[in-house]
């Protein structure tokens, strides 16, 4: 996959905060997740944030000089604790974390974005951890989760299934009789979804999430 534009807001978000991360962080380490990475690949929405990940042991120890060049990047309200370090920018805001993927076996980076030469996070283990560790397990369902959902259902099913792969039939069905349930309401969860390629599916975004999710057979 060739290199990839992060789109506005969130490439300036990037060009506020790299800078300060590569002075202690190598290149390879951090990997650009969310729907920020799946914003630069299908162009579908407006992603006003970022997600970093990087593996555990690069982070540890380093949080406090990251949070003090961050600091004097213009980054406001820098705060860290274990395995996670996060700030306000004036595009919006990041969070750089240190969360073990669900698919360690899919190969890593998925594409580069083509300012900084990051590597951009594997389509089906964001999924995943939308599904997995937000939606299931966290309770936190917003619609921009659910347009990407859809969106991958459309642009990438393959990597779609197989996020869903980390769910069992019965936590899969349960999630999606809940997301059934929201009706209309499901459009106005969590920030505004904004710039969507198609304005069409808003109309009934948690049916069309919810179908996506549920198991061929409930229950099974």
């Amino acid at each position: 996959m060739s290199d990839l534009e992060i789109l506005p807001p969130a490439d300036a978000i990037l060009e506020q905060v790299a800078p300060a991360l590569l002075q202690v962080l190598n290149r390879e380490e951090i990997l650009i997740g969310g729907g920020t990475a799946l914003a630069a690949r299908w162009r579908h929405r407006r992603s006003a944030d970022i997600d970093l990940t990087v593996p555990a042991a690069c982070l540890a120890g380093k949080q406090e000089l990251m949070a003090r060049l961050l600091t004097e990047c213009s980054v406001m309200d820098v705060q860290f604790g274990p395995g996670r370090l996060a700030g306000d920018c004036e595009s919006g805001d990041f969070c750089i974390m240190t969360t073990a993927p669900l698919l360690p076996s899919l190969p890593v980076p998925d594409g580069r974005e083509n300012r900084f030469g990051l590597g951009l996070e594997a389509t089906a283990e964001i999924l995943a951890r939308k599904l997995r560790h937000r939606i299931y397990s966290n309770g936190t369902f917003v619609s921009r989760d659910f347009y990407d959902i859809c969106t991958a259902g459309e642009e990438d099913r393959e990597a779609l299934d197989l996020a869903l792969s980390v769910m069992s039939d019965e936590e899969r069905w349960e999630i999606s009789r809940e997301i059934a349930g929201m009706g209309a309401g499901a459009v106005r969860l969590g920030r505004p979804l904004t710039e969507v390629h198609r304005p069409s599916w808003l109309k009934d975004l948690g049916e069309r999430t919810a179908e996506l999710i549920a198991p061929s057979r409930p229950g099974t």
